[in-house]
């Protein structure tokens, strides 16, 4: 168990089968109208763009491990770190740098990314990922509908490299993201990951989910948990330093 919690800040950072009838092939809709929608769903390109950093505080819950809080920070283009406290387990925390990935915890000790997990940490990293999606996932393919906790859901999916793949699913109503289900080959193995946003909640212009809910699988094991945004902070001033990996 301890390794699949072992990609808990991997979260602190964030899915094809058949087409419903309604959905003719002649109708279905393009992978750019979809994505161009969801930016603007999102609170379009100029408003996004705005955003140069963002820091949030959350709250996690879990039946599997107890619960948590701790802070997720961003910056534009490309830093990332999280730190989450859990209760009985210890902190747990990541960081991306632009260039290097790495993780810390009492159990892992300190340990750097490499290989499909740094290409996803990479990807998630982009601070405008919403507006960069078709060139972060160039191949991009239109897989028709799934259902996403009772309801229709568009599904792109992508193959970005290695054995992994990505499948990101859109409300069709209003092109915000409901789900994203990610495979990769972890250290420890293959690694599948499944990210519910919800509870969109405009903050200085753009959406923010309030709530993410998360499965991670490993192993035959899984485990779940739920990270709630307390507060969102957006161009707080962010020194570089944060994003380095630590000396021990």
């Amino acid at each position: 168990m301890r390794t699949n919690i072992s990609y808990l800040a991997l979260a602190a950072s964030l899915a094809f089968a058949s087409v419903v009838p309604s959905l003719a092939a002649d109708s279905a809709p393009s992978v750019d109208s979809i994505l161009a929608k969801h930016v603007e769903a999102m609170g379009g390109k100029a408003a996004l763009e705005k955003i140069t950093s963002r820091v949030i505080k959350v709250k996690l819950e879990s039946a599997t491990f107890g619960g948590g809080e701790g802070e997720i920070t961003a910056k534009a283009p490309n830093k990332q770190h999280s730190q989450i406290d859990i209760t009985g387990v210890g902190p747990i925390t990541e960081g991306f740098d632009g260039k290097v990935a790495w993780a810390k915890s009492s159990f892992d000790g300190l340990r750097e990314k490499s290989g499909e997990e740094l290409a996803k940490t990479k990807r998630d990293a982009d601070f405008y990922k919403e507006v960069d999606l078709k060139k972060t996932y160039p191949d991009l393919t239109y897989k028709g509908t799934e259902k996403v906790e009772g309801a229709e859901a568009l599904v792109l999916e992508s193959k970005p490299g290695g054995s992994g793949k990505e499948r990101l699913f859109f409300d069709p109503k209003t092109y915000l993201m409901v789900r994203q289900e990610s495979t990769l080959e972890g250290p420890q193995g293959s690694v599948t990951i499944m990210l519910s946003p919800g509870d969109y909640k405009a903050v200085d212009g753009v959406k923010v989910p309030q709530t993410l809910k998360y499965q991670f699988g490993q192993g035959g094991n899984t485990i779940e948990f739920t990270i709630k945004i307390v507060d969102v902070k957006h161009n707080v001033e962010v020194p570089d330093s944060k994003f380095a990996k630590p000396s021990a």
